[in-house]
Order: structure tokens, then C-alpha cells, then sequence
């Protein structure tokens, strides 16, 4: 059965839509993908709106005026800081929030029980019949985007820089036999080459939005723990300790930088010793041979202190080195440390990464699980914000096209909008860029219609995912 998504426009094509197909094209397969992720089935494509037949007609979802409902909470969602922000700014209309999941939320909406869908993926087909089933024709605004990166240190060659989405998933699931990065890579001779380093893996701990959005989308674990991840996953509570993890601590750096001058200084030392050595054993026998040949007691005096000299010298030097062999060894072992960190692929926010780009080197990731046809897909704001890049994720809220003038919620999705940027980058988020923050705002204020996103061709329960068929349900 082949799915055909319309819409209306083309501005969501690089919103909504992209990651409709992204999740369809990334070579996850849609029967084993978790219920937050979405899907269009592998056969989704698009069709332009004036060549298919027109949507059928819907309605407004009976609503109280003064109250907004919202449905759903996505994971890592921007909606409650916007939510906040609006009663902060003096939004004088009841928002509430019910937090089940995007499935249940999705069905709340399409039986009109709920105003907006808050989201991290677009409406499914199944849902999108059951809405229209309904007379309920939905629209989804962006107000943010977010993605998981990986990334080993700057300046590493681990034998490829892409790897699929498989692999990722094989990577970090729990119980992956994956050591050693001649087992992956687009490109790579999986033969083996003995300078390649042991693969090491390390990321945020279970409480971080990232690791819940990487073990819902990427790992199929609707509730992500400690134990959807490889045993020897290295977690931990900040970013930084990822960092570190990855490229070593800024005092390894600062301390392998003076390994080098440090050894000089150890080795000098070493060599003045010797010398010094020598020195006082001459200046011991000058001593001797001046009273042997009864010297003026001036010139003894002076053979006495030329070796007393000496021996203050060689002293010193003995006092210093145990300092310097110390102050080497700490240098020689922040070496090896970073040694042991070559290889190690962490899990970051994109924000984050993009703090410290300078010192990680991120993954390409392919939406193909086909390693004669890769189409390996850079992290970048672009990328991460129209969700090609395979492991963005877009947060959307979802409301009725025939609602969308109610002056309520009109109100509350212009201030949001208005203030998503600034939220967005408080909460460690990619804002959206000023051209789709624009033209969703113009589809708010009536300038412009919105896009509008819709399958047909039959599209229903019958596209054989979990997902799907627990939408067309209901239950």
C-alpha cells in the first residue's frame, strides 16, 4: 500500500515535514521504532497540494473560552518554559496541562478533548485519519529544535567519520558486543587496522533531557534507565564530565603541554648532578693536595671554600629532584591519560557541542542503513532545525485549523512564538530561525494561510505498526 502525505505550501516541508520523512528514510524500521517516534511508512511521499483532492470538510473542537487545553508532554518540551513566560507577561487565559504521552495526546486532540498537542514528533497517519475522521484538520507549528550529537576529540582518526543509525542504535544499546571502531563506519575495511582505537562510549546520565530523547527515538525504550545502555556506558551529571570524558581535562591539556620542558628540566637536573658530583670530588682532592703540599693558608682557606660550594650546589640540585621527577611523571601520566581517551565517542546536546566544537570532532549520520548508498547528514543549525539530520528532533504544537482564530489560543501561540527564541536558548535549545519564527507568525495574525500537512490514498490502521493501530483504536 503506498501512503501519500499532501500539504498545503511549502514552508513545513522544511519543518514538519522533514521529519516526517526523515524518520521514514533514516533506515529505522517503522515496526520496530518507539511510540514517540513517528512515522509515515516507508512508501510516504509528498504530493503537491493543487494535484490532489481538497481535505475533507472539518469543524471547530468545542472548547470553553478562557481555558487552553494542552495534551502531551514531550520530552525535553519547551512548552512549559512558554507557558510560564506567557502568565509572566500578563496571558490572562487558564492554561493546563495533561501529561500523558504524544499517543495518548494525539487522541485526546483528534477526539476533541483536547486544543494543542505539545510534541517532538509530527502527527502520524493513523492519527491524522482518526482527526479527519473527526472533522478536526491539524496544523503544527514549530517553536523549537534539539538533536543528540557524537562526537570523539578534535584531530582523531578513528577509521571513518559517518556512521548509520543502525550502528548508532548497536553502539549504545544494552548488551552491545561493539569495542572496537573497525566494526562500524560507512567506508571503513571492517577487516581491522591494529592502530584504530578500542571504542569507548560515554554520555549523560539518565536524569539529562538528551539521554531520554536518545533512548526513547534511538534505543526504542519508551522509559530510557541505565539499563537500556551498553554496561560500560561512562554517565555523567554535566556536559563537562562528557567533555572530559571525550578530550581529557583542561589540566591533562595544560599538563601534557609541559611534558615535554619538564623532561628537559628532570633530564638537566639529572645531568648537573652528575657534574656536580664530579665538582665536589675535585674540590674534596684539591683539599687534600693543598695540605699535602702545605699550601698558604689562604689558598687552603679557598680550596676549603670552593668545596663547601659545591656541596651547598649538589645539595640543591638533590633537594629539587624529587620535585622534578614528580612534576615529570604527573606530565607523562596527563599524556597517557588523554592517550585513553582517544576513541571515546560521547553523546552531547547540540547546544553544548556546538560551545565546544574547536575540541570535538562530531559523527556524520546517515539516513541510510545502506552502505552502498549512504547519505551522511552533518550536525549543524540547518540541519538539526529541518530535521534531516537523523538525530534532530523538532517540537511541535499541534492544533485545529479551524480553531487557530480563536482569540484565546491566537493569543497564547503568538507570545509563544514571539518568545520561543529567547526561551529556547535558556533552555539550551536550537531556536527557531527568524524566517520560520516570521511565517508562523503570519499564519497567526492572517496574512498568510498556514501550512497544512495531510495524508489520503487509504492511509490508515492498515500500515502495520503498534503505533498506529494503537491510534486507530483508540486505546
Amino acid at each position: 500500500m503506498r501512503q501519500a502525505l499532501k500539504k498545503k505550501g511549502t514552508i513545513l516541508a522544511c519543518a514538519s515535514a522533514g521529519l516526517l520523512l526523515l524518520v521514514a528514510g533514516c533506515g529505522v524500521n517503522p515496526d520496530e521504532a518507539p511510540e514517540s517516534a513517528g512515522h509515515t511508512g516507508p512508501d510516504a511521499r509528498f504530493v503537491p497540494a493543487q494535484s490532489g483532492k481538497a481535505a475533507k470538510e472539518t469543524k471547530a473542537t468545542p472548547r470553553e473560552s478562557g481555558t487552553i487545553r494542552v495534551a502531551g508532554k514531550a520530552q525535553g518540551s519547551l512548552t512549559p518554559d512558554l507557558i510560564k513566560a506567557y502568565s509572566r507577561g500578563g496571558g490572562t487565559t487558564s492554561v493546563t496541562v495533561n501529561d500523558e504521552n504524544e499517543n495518548q495526546a494525539f487522541r485526546q486532540f483528534c477526539a476533541g478533548q483536547a486544543d494543542i498537542v505539545d510534541s517532538a514528533r509530527p502527527i502520524s497517519a493513523a492519527e491524522y485519519q482518526k482527526c479527519i475522521a473527526n472533522g478536526i484538520q491539524p496544523v503544527q507549528f514549530q517553536v523549537a529544535s534539539d538533536a543528540a550529537v557524537l562526537a570523539i576529540k578534535n584531530e582523531t582518526d578513528v577509521g571513518t567519520d559517518c556512521l548509520s543509525f543502525d550502528e548508532v542504535r548497536n553502539i549504545f544499546r544494552a548488551g552491545s558486543t561493539i569495542n572496537s571502531w573497525t566494526q562500524v563506519g560507512y567506508g571503513h575495511d571492517l577487516g581491522g587496522d591494529a592502530n584504530e582505537p578500542r571504542m569507548k562510549v560515554a554520555g549523560p546520565d539518565e536524569n539529562s533531557n538528551v539521554f531520554g530523547f536518545f533512548g526513547q527515538y534511538v534505543l526504542g525504550d519508551p522509559e530510557p534507565t541505565m539499563l537500556s545502555v551498553r554496561s560500560d556506558y561512562q554517565a555523567f551529571p554535566t556536559d563537562a564530565g562528557v567533555r572530559r570524558a571525550v578530550v581529557g581535562s583542561n589540566r591533562d591539556f595544560r599538563a601534557a603541554a609541559q611534558f615535554e620542558r619538564s623532561r628537559q628540566v628532570y633530564q638537566g637536573i639529572l645531568d648537573s648532578l652528575a657534574e656536580n658530583r664530579r665538582a665536589v670530588r675535585d674540590a674534596r682532592a684539591e683539599v687534600a693536595k693543598g695540605i699535602a703540599d702545605e699550601r698558604p693558608a689562604e689558598d687552603r682557606a679557598r680550596d676549603r671554600a670552593k668545596l663547601a660550594q659545591a656541596k651547598k650546589n649538589l645539595k640543591n640540585l638533590e633537594k629539587s629532584l624529587p620535585a622534578a621527577r614528580r612534576y615529570t611523571a604527573q606530565n607523562r601520566a596527563a599524556l597517557r591519560r588523554l592517550a585513553e581517551v582517544r576513541g571515546t565517542l560521547g553523546l552531547f546536546r547540540f547546544s553544548y557541542y556546538e560551545a565546544f566544537e574547536e575540541q570535538l570532532r562530531p559523527m556524520e549520520i546517515s539516513a541510510s542503513n545502506d552502505f552502498s548508498k549512504p547519505e551522511c547528514i552533518f550536525p549543524s543549525q540547518a540541519t538539526v532545525t529541518n530535521a534531516t539530520y537523523p538525530l534532530a528532533r523538532q517540537l511541535l504544537l499541534t492544533i485545529n485549523y479551524k480553531n487557530m482564530k480563536d482569540p484565546d489560543i491566537n493569543e497564547f501561540l503568538v507570545q509563544s512564538l514571539s518568545r520561543s527564541q529567547q526561551e529556547a536558548e535558556k533552555a539550551a535549545l536550537v531556536p527557531l530561525p527568524d524566517e520560520t519564527q516570521e511565517t508562523e507568525l503570519a499564519w497567526l495574525n492572517g496574512s498568510t494561510e498556514p501550512d497544512i500537512i495531510f495524508y489520503e490514498s487509504g492511509a490508515g490502521t492498515s500500515a502495520g505498526t503498534k503505533q498506529e493501530a494503537d491510534s486507530a483504536s483508540g486505546e
